[in-house]
Formats: structure tokens, C-alpha cells, sequence
């Protein structure tokens, strides 16, 4: 049965033995504070999303979805129209400007840099329409009663659950539980990472191509 918000409750309470008033009102703190080491300690290749976008002709800029933050921008790719990608390296914006100064001369376009939070600078300025694939690590929504599952619940369930358990344990001061679920969570979370990186050997011909699906791809 999947893991949801209400079910990994029930799981650190059943498994620490313990549904007394003071537990209870921890179990949010454990799950969040499990979160918070998940997202420091998994390998990030598992947060790899990608979404799609288009140019303008003669327009320089395109303008990132707002699930993408400049600094977390993976790649940016030209989509041709049999399916081939493109791949467009990332330079400092001055190197454009001086690249590519008048925007009035169009082609396809080579380079991209960031220009502010929520825009790309691209070089040449585009001559078509093309489609662009922007990949990006994506944020995930913590648990909580209105978001009950996401990436953490769907893919790292063991490694959250044991998180969350060596939290309670030592809120609780069990230190013997605590250092058995602790080792679990750190066992857990390698496997994860061990994952992550033969699929990213196997997905990826070379850093930033993402050529084929990811198997740790996806999430909320």
C-alpha cells in the first residue's frame, strides 16, 4: 500500500510503540525535519524534471516557467522537428552581449544565460520558432494534510519512514532505537544515491543530456 501523509503517522507511531499526547504532537517535526535531511542527502539527479517552452523570432529572451529558478536550470535544448535535441551551452551574459550585439540578426540560437530571476538570454537571437526543453531540479512539496504524498512518499519511503523514527526515537531519548534507525535511514539513502548515479551512467551520454527517461525522475 502506498505511503501517504496520514499513513507514515500511523507508521512512527505503531513502529516507536508510543501514541502519547507529547508523540503526537511531535510527529509533524519529525517528518519535517526528515524532509529537510532528504532534500540536503539525496542525490539530486532524483529531482530531474524537464518542461517545455518556445521561442520567439527576433525576441532574445524567453521567459522561465515559474517552477524553474535560474540557479536550478540543468540545460537548455533545441528540439528540432524530428525529435532531436540540440544542446545549448551556458556563458556568462557579457559573453553574449559581446558574442551576439545586434539582436536585429537572427539565427539558430548556441548559448543562453541567465539574465535575471526569471529570464533567458539567448545567442544568436532566434530565426524560427523552436520548441526549447528546459531541464531543472524540481522542488518538493513538503507532506502535509493537504499535500499527501510526493516524491519522498513515492520513491524514498523507506529511507522516510527511518528518518522519521530515528527523530522520535530521540525525542524520546531511546538512544539504542535511535542509533538502529539512524543506520537504516544512512543505508537507505545510499541506495537511493547508488541508484541515482547508475541511472545517470546509464540515461545520460554526457553531463546534462538527458537521453532517455531517469527512473527517479518525477515527484510533486
Amino acid at each position: 500500500m502506498p505511503m501517504t501523509y496520514t499513513s507514515l503517522k500511523t507508521d512512527i507511531q505503531t513502529w516507536a510503540e508510543n501514541t502519547g499526547t507529547d508523540f503526537n504532537s511531535q510527529l509533524d517535526t519529525f517528518i519535517d525535519n526528515t524532509q529537510s535531511k532528504l532534500s540536503r542527502e539525496i542525490d539530486p539527479t532524483g529531482f530531474n524534471q524537464n518542461v517545455t517552452s518556445s521561442t520567439s523570432i527576433g525576441d532574445r529572451f524567453i521567459t522561465l516557467p515559474s517552477a524553474i529558478e535560474p540557479m536550478l536550470l540543468n540545460y537548455l535544448n533545441i528540439i528540432d522537428s524530428d525529435g532531436n535535441r540540440v544542446f545549448l551551452e551556458i556563458k556568462p551574459l557579457e559573453y553574449l552581449q559581446e558574442y551576439w550585439p545586434d539582436s536585429s540578426l537572427t539565427d539558430q540560437p548556441r548559448y543562453f544565460a541567465n539574465f535575471d530571476d526569471t529570464t533567458l538570454y539567448l545567442a544568436p537571437t532566434p530565426n524560427a520558432v523552436y520548441t526549447m526543453e528546459l531541464g531543472y531540479q524540481g522542488r518538493i512539496n513538503p507532506l502535509s494534510n493537504t499535500n499527501t504524498t510526493n516524491w519522498y512518499t513515492e520513491n524514498a519511503s523507506d529511507a522516510l519512514l527511518y528518518g522519521c523514527l530515528s527523530e522520535a526515537n530521540l525525542f524520546t531519548k531511546n538512544m539504542e532505537d535511535y542509533n538502529i534507525y539512524k543506520q537504516k535511514y544512512v543505508e537507505s539513502v545510499a541506495a537511493i544515491n547508488n541508484e541515482a548515479r547508475r541511472n545517470r551512467r546509464t540515461d545520460y551520454k554526457f553531463p546534462g543530456s538527458p537521453l532517455g527517461e531517469n527512473t527517479l525522475t518525477g515527484g510533486q
